[in-house]
């Protein structure tokens, strides 16, 4: 008998920024699918940190993995699976994020165009041109296409301190004018983004019509945003060491940060690609991806 196979598509949420192998969140939902599959399960991903849907084009050079890059795009990483995708039992995806821009949702500033519309056009139209890929090239019936939606990077039980320092990550400069109140509009346009993607991303795969496809929601409250003791499920920046990141594989990104960015004038990318982890589900997180997932099969 043929293994059941799972392949994973999209961003760096499903590629699992700054953890382990071992604790993504596709990993463990492999592992919790074996023993009801004796025939074996495997897992195929070319999600990588930082894809863009890529619906209406992209540019840069292809990275893979703890790189942030835009390309390959997940159109590119649909149209690119050649292996046997017409016997694929299960789909893992998400995008939107990156095309709307983590730096954008977090700028109180960014104003035109207008927030909604950039989640409109990437999680609606850039989707529903994804999800209709996706449905051709994973043509077998009983394939289940899932979905995950995001969350609120930062919350209003987010310490201020570090949502600050996190601001400077993504290059977004608060004016002094409105540095007494920066948080507020802060989490103003993360709520807003994670209610917008959710409703957007719903009705491309109503648009999409097809029946395989579902959506799994995240599931995180604004008890688990960035910052918040204790019950965050994101990676943070220690704040008393230089902003340093907290995952585990920071050490192993690092180099490969410097090589994907090597020049003087590259340093900025350069910081900010060490501390990509930054917002991203840690090990508690992905197991809350890994429950949401089990729960929609």
């Amino acid at each position: 008998m043929s293994p059941f196979r799972i392949v994973t598509l999209g961003d760096s949420i499903p590629w699992g920024q700054g953890l382990l192998e071992s604790d993504k969140s596709d990993v463990l939902m492999r592992d919790a699918l074996a023993p009801s599959h004796p025939e074996g399960v495997s897992l195929e991903r070319t999600a990588h940190s930082g894809a863009v849907i890529g619906a209406f084009g992209a540019t840069g050079i292809p990275e893979v993995g703890e790189v942030p890059a835009s390309r390959l795009t997940i159109i590119e990483q649909c149209d690119g699976f050649v292996n046997s995708p017409e016997t694929v039992d299960l789909v893992l995806l998400d995008g939107g994020i990156n095309d709307v821009g983590v730096a954008t949702i977090l700028n109180p500033l960014a104003l035109i165009p207008p927030l909604a519309s950039r989640i409109t056009r990437a999680c609606h139209d850039g989707m529903l041109v994804l999800l209709n890929k996706i449905g051709v090239k994973f043509s077998k019936p009983s394939c289940r296409i899932l979905v995950t939606g995001y969350y609120a990077i930062v919350s209003s039980q987010s310490d201020p301190a570090g949502v600050h320092k996190l601001l400077s990550v993504h290059g977004v400069a608060i004016p002094e004018f409105v540095e007494a109140d920066f948080l507020d509009p802060v989490v103003d346009r993360c709520r807003q983004f994670f209610a917008n993607s959710t409703a957007e991303l719903l009705r491309a795969i109503a648009d999409a019509r097809d029946p395989r496809i579902r959506f799994v929601p995240s599931g995180f409250t604004d008890a688990n945003a960035i910052f918040v003791p204790d019950t965050s499920l994101l990676w943070g920046l220690d704040l008393d060491d230089g902003l340093s990141p907290e995952d585990p594989v920071a050490d192993t990104r690092r180099p490969l940060c410097d090589v994907a960015h090597p020049g003087p004038l590259e340093v900025f990318a350069r910081e900010q690609c060490y501390r990509a982890s930054a917002g991203h589900p840690n090990v508690a997180g992905a197991e809350q991806f890994k429950k949401q997932i089990m729960g929609a099969l």
